[in-house]
């Protein structure tokens, strides 16, 4: 258990960096935000190393969640209830990122559940 809540922990905490040092201004200008990203490249290769531990951490759990939600139909009751409160954890990292960021939250968990579902091992 403590391995999922410091997973949940990392996939917040990487989603928060990505979405304090990746600036999206309203209304949104492609060659601003180029711009801004080209003139800082030390926060931008941060936030995209943040970006890509982030998304890797997120795809890990999801992928994790499929695989135990399958053999939890089959087990006891008891998996059930531990595979609820992860995925409520899941839902609640992603409303607080939201609440921070809905633009950049909705990218990092797009792209996370998309890698979740791609490298499911049969």
């Amino acid at each position: 258990m403590f391995k999922r809540i410091s997973l949940l922990l990392i996939i917040f905490i990487c989603g928060y960096l990505l979405i304090e040092w990746v600036p999206i201004e309203h209304p949104f200008v492609l060659s601003d935000f180029v711009i801004t990203l080209v003139l800082n490249p030390l926060k931008f290769i941060a936030a995209a190393l943040a970006f890509f531990f982030g998304i890797v951490c997120s795809g890990k759990f999801i992928r994790e969640l499929r695989d135990r939600t399958g053999i939890g139909w089959v087990r006891h009751f008891r998996w059930m209830i531990q595979l609820f409160t992860e995925y409520i954890g899941l839902l609640i990292v992603f409303i607080l990122l939201f609440q921070i960021g809905w633009e950049h939250t909705l990218v990092f968990f797009s792209l996370s559940l998309l890698y979740g579902m791609i490298s499911v091992e049969l």
